[in-house]
């Protein structure tokens, strides 16, 4: 059998996704949430590079997988040599960690830099970095569209960056190269809040007064 068939390992996805991906596909089934990848990352989520890969049917998953780990291991430590010093991440892993963020919060590739940038001056800062798509991975697989007050405030949820303090323990989503470029070759810049137009992109705001005006122009409707 010479037809090819191809796996899209998307931006954003997350290990969730990445399986139901491979249960509808023609591969062998090797391969239970990455536990086949060998690996010397301390996580299983977001080690893979989001990229389309091509198979043929019956093909074990774990060498498509295995490859794309290692695509992503080579770009990571290629791309960690260029890091300026001002740039607080700690090591390759923080990076990935804040890149899967980034991965999820950014509307666009354009604005993946400065919206790098506003969490990386948080980390500087020492602000927690309240990101909701965190909270939303800690509830994963049982999230149901909505995050609540409860949610929020929930201290048990190990992702949930409007409690803890730093990264939380594991990237929460599949990585693009652009997005990892954005968190380790930016500086901290004066931005600290962001909050989204409805549009795709966001407003940036230096003071917390005019990041709630804009919370009310863009997310409440009120002038």
């Amino acid at each position: 059998n010479t037809v090819s068939h191809k796996i899209n390992i998307k931006e954003g996805s997350n290990i969730f996704d990445l399986q139901k991906d491979l249960e509808s596909s023609y591969f062998n089934q090797d391969c239970l949430y990455l536990d086949c990848i060998n690996t010397d990352y301390p996580f299983k989520e977001g080690i893979l590079i989001a990229d389309t890969f091509f198979y043929k049917k019956g093909m074990k998953a774990s060498s498509v997988l295995q490859s794309s780990h290692s695509l992503l291991d080579k770009f990571l430590s290629n791309i960690w040599l260029l890091k300026p010093k001002e740039n607080p991440l700690m090591t390759k892993y923080d990076a990935l960690i804040l890149a899967s963020i980034i991965e999820k919060e950014a509307g666009n590739n354009a604005e993946k830099k400065i919206i790098a940038s506003v969490f990386l001056q948080r980390m500087v800062l020492g602000m927690r970095l309240q990101a909701d798509p965190t909270i939303i991975y800690g509830l994963l697989p049982n999230f149901n569209g909505n995050i609540t007050k409860i949610n929020l405030q929930d201290s048990s949820n190990k992702y949930n960056t409007y409690k803890i303090k730093g990264l939380p323990p594991t990237p929460i989503a599949m990585i693009s190269k652009s997005s990892l470029e954005a968190v380790i070759l930016s500086l901290p810049n004066n931005y600290v809040y962001f909050v989204a137009k409805g549009d795709g992109t966001h407003y940036f705001s230096t003071k917390y007064a005019d990041h709630l005006k804009a919370v009310r122009k863009f997310q409440l409707n009120k002038s």
